[in-house]
């Protein structure tokens, strides 16, 4: 039932406004609507509503990042530091797409009719994600031993470790990408410190790794997936179709690298929309790799901060 439901609903953004001229906004509401269900399938109705709102709200800091870089840049860092935050009650990995979503909403020139202002394009954000998050809410009802009920808070100080290093790596991710005007690329290297920072540097060290080889095979999933099916509807429902793998694969706490491996084709196929595959993937490739760098270093400098912090408390894990 929740994969049907999923599929109708993910799929309606892309549709209509691919119809109405707007295929890349399209394609990125229907990126931040699967961004929804995956809170929704996960968490409790409340949180789903909490981040369909932040959904809406970000996009309406960032739709003009294109245009206006240096708000674009605070912006993001503004989203880097909410997600940061939602690792107080360990969100941060439900509420993952979240970013991402908006690293490339602020990347990209979305604006088009019929989303032709970036409070048109939030209200229209923020409205369908509310519609995703009541009803993915509503078929999982009956799923409660899915949802964490009751997480273990993480302490105030290392979320603030947290979400600084967050602030730190998207600051200098977004002045890169939007400076220079990289278009979907720069979302690709906005979006990577996201996935590889953790509020433990040593989750983050081997997420880096697990992320390297999801990369991979979820590229090569991609370009086979785009020779055979080709470009338009069906591949990206086929898109959605792996969103919704992920959604499971998060939901049954699958190896972080087969997260990875079905997040990526869902990712590349709906951010490409309207370009070719080959030519998303090796942007793609580049700019994970220097996003990774930066996320990286930013971990390393943290190292001994992290490791008093952990000694101060008689933990092993930092």
């Amino acid at each position: 039932m929740i994969v049907v439901v999923l599929s109708v609903i993910l799929g309606l953004p892309i549709v209509v406004l691919s119809l109405l001229g707007a295929p890349t906004a399209g394609s990125l509401i229907g990126l931040g609507g699967l961004a929804i269900a995956f809170v929704a399938r996960t968490t409790q109705p409340r949180v789903s509503i909490y981040a369909a709102l932040g959904l809406g709200l970000g996009s309406l800091l960032v739709v003009n990042a294109a245009a206006h870089p240096v708000l674009g840049v605070l912006g993001m860092v503004a989203i880097a530091a909410g997600q940061g935050i939602t690792a107080r009650w360990t969100w941060n990995h439900v509420f993952i797409l979240i970013p991402i979503t908006l690293s490339f909403i602020a990347s990209e020139s979305v604006l088009s009719p019929p989303a032709v202002s970036a409070i048109v394009f939030a209200a229209i954000t923020t409205g369908y994600a509310l519609v995703v998050a009541l009803a993915v809410s509503w078929v999982s009802r009956h799923s409660k031993d899915d949802k964490d009920q009751s997480p273990t808070p993480l302490s105030w100080s290392r979320t603030a470790a947290y979400a600084g290093l967050l602030v730190v790596a998207t600051a200098a991710t977004s002045t890169i990408a939007l400076t220079n005007a990289w278009g979907h690329t720069g979302g690709w290297l906005i979006m990577t410190p996201f996935i590889v920072i953790q509020p433990y540097v040593q989750d983050g060290w081997r997420k880096a790794f697990n992320r390297a080889f999801g990369t991979i095979a979820g590229m090569a999933v991609a370009y086979a997936l785009a020779t055979l099916v080709g470009q338009g509807a069906a591949l990206a429902a086929v898109g959605y179709a792996f969103g919704v793998l992920a959604i499971i694969a998060a939901v049954k706490q699958w190896h972080y690298a087969i997260y990875t491996t079905l997040l990526t084709p869902a990712v590349v196929i709906l951010e490409s929309a309207g370009r070719p595959i080959e030519e998303t993937g090796d942007h793609r490739i580049v700019a994970t790799l220097i996003g990774v760098g930066v996320s990286l270093v930013a971990m390393a400098v943290a190292i001994p901060i992290y490791r008093r912090g952990a000694a101060r408390a008689e933990l092993d894990h930092y």
